[in-house]
């Protein structure tokens, strides 16, 4: 009686069931890896950093333009917001800060007290447009254009 006669055939399977996960998990954690856990590939930073190069130019350039240098003075306001307010234009929505200075001059405010009728500015437009701007609280909610 040999050795091999004396072990059951699911000794057998489960000895090379053991050994086939053995050799998958030193492939696994041994081969096929170029690169540490949590190391970003070469590639992936390299677009990375293109990227900010490229973010950093467009807003060097964003600041020298006028809506740039409006966003310099009030940073809570969003680009696309200061674009539209030194084009002069005015929006529902806006604040009265916001709509001061996208017209060129606020010829009349006529606020009525007690009352729930909003605050109206009799305004001219960048372009000699006349207009009146409805507020309600600090909001911009209606525009009347002459």
């Amino acid at each position: 009686m040999g050795f091999k006669e004396n072990r059951s055939p699911i000794l057998w399977i489960g000895l090379v069931l053991l050994l086939s996960v053995a050799v998958l998990m030193l492939v696994f954690f041994l081969g096929g890896k170029s690169q540490k856990p949590g190391q970003i590939p070469h590639e992936v930073l390299t677009k990375i950093n293109q990227e900010k190069d490229r973010a950093r130019q467009e807003h060097a350039e964003f600041i020298k333009t006028p809506a740039g240098q409006l966003w310099q003075k009030h940073p809570y306001w969003s680009p696309e917001i200061c674009q539209k307010i030194v084009e002069g234009q005015v929006f529902p929505g806006m604040s009265k800060e916001q709509a001061k200075e996208a017209v060129k001059q606020v010829v009349e405010v006529r606020k009525k007290k007690g009352d729930k009728q909003p605050e109206e500015w009799t305004v001219e437009g960048r372009n000699r447009e006349k207009m009146v701007l409805k507020f309600e609280g600090n909001a911009l909610v209606e525009i009347e254009r002459k």
